[in-house]
């Protein structure tokens, strides 16, 4: 039998950085009546321009958790197709997917920029959370520290400015999604964090441009170019000069923000179809980011444990980041609902440490880093021929039941933590 209220092991959790990680496990505790205390740096959620799309491993998670319904109403519909494009050929489509075999699935692609998403997943904290979410934002933790019986976070609380009042919050476990500068990864390992940052920076921007209707562009198109590589995908509502897109491009190392972006128009020439003049676009918002693809040794430290950003990172191609991150977090989830509930000891939290961190290292890792290559390193000109993914897609293009089961298939960075619940659990359902 579940354990009574008086027997539970652990009474709270303590949740560093209110982003899709660390909102998402909030929300899928509190739906198991597991109080979490969620302490944001910033004082609002991010609205930089980062994740737009998440793959069917990440889908099945938003369905479990309750919010699928509303990101399906706030975004587009899934792509037509995603295609390869040879930027030094005019940009001429190599190969592509047809997205549409997955149209009637209710585990599709979704297609929503995060910080659409992280509206939607704190409105469902607030509404949905059983009161059970306490999620304070202009707390900025500084330190994390544990003994035999609890765990804390030491806490700047003030907005920017201010002096902040310095306080101490205690729960059962510290958990750090707090991205990737993550303070709980630091107190834990300082600055050693294995892997590598790639020599490049990423320019992230959204675009009106109706040259993209005009050229009868549609969904989204990875430029293979190895001076400006990167993905172009449609993003939705139309403005005065055409649709939103969202453009984003690798660029070379070395070069400060300001030249940058005055670089950014005769990259905009080579990669935009028609060879666009500014005067032709309007950019509404742009973001700068460096490239990494790292991971700690350890993702548990006793209570201390660590997810998504805080614990790995990679390049964008391919949406592996985020799609990891909710992987992490829908993990953890089950991992601690089972302790919680009786149906698995503490030792599920170090298979969620080592499971998960070992399909960032053999999967995720691998499979991002063949994304940026792809990309950035690879011949258009002969990339049918070597790359072994485009040669898969050549294989089943035009095979629409065998295309839909490639995009549908479990995914070996997925992971079902219930089946080491006990096996005298009694039949449950889904969250």
């Amino acid at each position: 039998m579940p354990p009574t209220e008086k027997e539970r092991p652990f009474e709270k959790i303590l949740i560093a950085g209110a982003g899709p990680a660390g909102l998402l496990l909030a929300l899928m505790l509190s739906q198991h009546g597991i109080p979490s205390l969620v302490l944001e740096a910033w004082d609002r959620l991010d609205e930089r321009l980062r994740a737009t799309q998440y793959g069917v491993p990440a889908t099945r998670i938003f369905r479990r958790a309750g919010l699928l319904k509303d990101f399906r109403e706030a975004g587009i519909p899934t792509f037509p197709y995603i295609c390869w494009r040879n930027v030094k050929d005019s940009r001429k489509k190599l190969i592509g997917i047809d997205l549409s075999t997955t149209k009637d699935e209710e585990d599709r692609m979704t297609v929503l920029p995060l910080n659409m998403i992280l509206q939607i997943m704190y409105k469902h904290c607030i509404e949905r959370g059983n009161g059970l979410i306490d999620i304070r934002f202009n707390h900025k933790v500084t330190n994390v520290g544990q003994d035999g019986s609890k765990a804390w976070a030491d806490v700047e609380v003030g907005r920017p400015g201010t002096v902040p009042t310095q306080l101490r919050f205690e729960a059962d476990y510290v958990i750090g999604c707090d991205g990737g500068s993550s303070v709980v990864r630091k107190c834990l390992f300082g600055r050693d964090w294995p892997g590598e940052t790639f020599d490049c920076k990423l320019m992230v921007q959204n675009v009106f441009y109706d040259g993209f209707d005009k050229h009868g562009w549609d969904g989204g198109n990875y430029m293979i170019d190895e001076e400006h590589f990167g993905l172009i995908a449609k993003r939705g509502k139309a403005g005065t000069n055409g649709n939103l897109w969202r453009v984003t491009y690798g660029d070379a190392g070395g070069f400060s923000d300001e030249e940058y972006i005055a670089r950014r128009p005769e990259a905009f020439k080579r990669l935009l179809p028609g060879s666009p003049e500014p005067s032709d676009y309007t950019i509404t918002d742009t973001n700068q980011f460096r490239i990494h693809n790292r991971c700690v040794d350890k993702m548990r430290v006793g209570r201390i444990l660590l997810a998504a950003d805080a614990a790995h990172v990679c390049n964008p191609f391919g949406g592996y980041g985020c799609m990891s991150a909710v992987l992490d977090a829908g993990g953890l989830a089950d991992c601690l609902i089972g302790y919680y509930e009786g149906w698995a000891d503490e030792s599920i939290l170090d298979l969620y440490a080592e499971i998960r961190r070992q399909k960032f290292v053999d999967y995720v890792d691998r499979r991002s880093r063949k994304n940026f290559y792809r990309i950035s390193r690879t011949d258009a000109n002969t990339a049918l021929e070597t790359d072994p993914f485009l040669g898969l897609l050549k294989d089943i293009e035009g095979d629409k039941e065998r295309t839909r089961q490639f995009l549908m298939k479990w995914s070996s960075i997925e992971y079902d933590f219930t089946q080491h619940y006990r096996k005298d659990k009694k039949e449950r359902s889904k969250i």
